[in-house]
C-alpha cells in the first residue's frame, strides 16, 4: 500500500532528524575529542565549579539568553581543563585563574550559540573591573589552542537532542512545549555536575526527556508514556533503555532539588520502555569563587 502523500512527508521529516541524530551521536563516538575527567584540586573544587554556573545562570537570564549557552560554556570548561594542554594545569592552582578561564568560557560559548554577542566591553563592566581586556584575551586565545581550535565539538547540548526526540513523536506536539520546558530543569541540573560532562549528550538527553516525561505538570497516562517510548525506540532504532542510559537516568533524576532551579519533586521514574536495536545592563558582579568555596 502507498503511503499518502500527508504519511510521505512524515517519513522524510523523519529521515532529516535521524540523520542528524546519527550524526551527532557520531560526534560522541569520536576518539580524536579530549576525554573529561574528574580534575579537581585541592585548590579548584566542585564548589568552584559550580559558584560559575550560578553566575552563568544569573547573566543568561539578566539578558534574556538561553540557558543551553552555559551548558555549552561549562562543556568548553570541562575540555579544556581535562586536556593536560597550554595553561590547563596552572589554572587549577588558583581560584582567581579558574574564575576566569569560566568566564572566558562562557563569553565563547555566548559567541559560538546566540544570535547576539555579549560584548567584552559587558563582561568586564559584568565583572566590576576585576579583570582586564587583555586578561580575556590571553585566556581565550590559551583555551583554543588547548582545545585545538575544535570548539563546535562542545556545542551540542542535551536539549538539542530532546527537541530532536520529540519532533520525532509528532503525534504528541500538544505537550511539546511543556515536556521542553521540564527537560530544560532536568538540563540545567546536569550542567551543575561534572559527572554528566563525562557521559555521552544522547544519553544525558534520554533521561532529561524521561524525568520530564515524569514531572507531575505533565498530563499524561502510565499507558501513554509507554506508548512515546515505544514509538521512539522503534524510529531510533538503538537501545534507549541500555544499562549506560539507565544509569545516568537514574543520578539525574536523584538530583531534583539544586541552587539554580526552583525545587521540583524527585521523580520516580522506571522507563517502562522496550530496548530496541542582551535587553538591559546587569550590574551584578561574578560571584567570586574564593567565597563560594571557603
Amino acid at each position: 500500500m502507498t503511503p499518502d502523500i500527508s504519511q510521505q512527508q512524515q517519513i522524510n521529516k523523519d529521515d532529516i532528524i535521524l540523520d542528524r541524530i546519527n550524526a551527532m551521536r557520531l560526534q560522541e563516538e569520536d576518539n580524536s575529542t579530549i576525554q573529561i575527567k574528574n580534575y579537581f584540586t585541592a585548590e579548584v573544587n566542585e564548589a568552584c565549579r559550580k559558584a560559575m554556573i550560578d553566575w552563568c545562570f544569573t547573566v543568561v537570564d539578566a539578558f534574556d539568553l538561553s540557558r543551553e549557552s552555559v551548558t555549552i560554556s561549562m562543556s568548553l570548561l570541562d575540555r579544556y581543563l581535562s586536556s593536560n594542554n597550554c595553561k590547563s594545569c596552572d589554572v587549577l592552582q588558583s581560584k582567581q585563574q579558574f574564575q576566569l578561564v569560566a568566564i572566558t568560557c562562557f563569553y565563547i560559548a555566548v559567541k559560538i550559540y546566540e544570535p547576539v554577542q555579549l560584548g567584552i566591553a559587558m563582561l568586564l563592566k559584568l565583572c566590576r573591573g576585576y579583570y582586564k581586556q587583555n586578561d580575556i584575551v590571553c585566556m581565550e586565545q590559551d583555551i583554543l589552542a588547548a582545545l585545538d581550535y575544535r570548539v563546535y565539538i562542545s556545542t551540542t547540548t542535551p536539549m538539542e537532542y530532546v527537541r530532536h526526540y520529540l519532533d520525532l513523536l509528532s503525534e504528541w506536539d500538544d505537550v511539546k512545549d511543556i515536556i521542553l520546558e521540564n527537560a530544560m530543569s532536568h538540563s540545567d541540573n546536569a550542567t551543575l555536575d561534572i559527572y554528566f560532562s563525562t557521559c555521552r549528550v544522547s544519553s544525558v538527553g534520554i533521561a532529561c526527556l524521561a524525568g520530564a516525561l515524569e514531572d507531575e505538570s505533565i498530563v499524561l497516562t502510565e499507558l501513554e508514556k509507554q506508548v512515546i517510548w515505544s514509538q521512539l525506540s522503534r524510529k531510533l532504532g538503538y537501545d534507549i533503555a541500555s544499562n549506560e542510559i539507565r544509569t545516568v537516568e537514574k543520578r539525574l533524576l536523584s538530583k531534583m532539588t539544586d541552587d539554580c532551579c526552583e525545587p521540583r519533586r524527585i521523580s520516580q521514574a522506571s522507563l517502562p520502555r522496550t530496548s530496541m536495536n542582551m535587553a538591559s545592563e546587569q550590574s551584578s558582579s561574578p560571584v567570586s569563587v574564593m567565597q563560594m568555596a571557603r
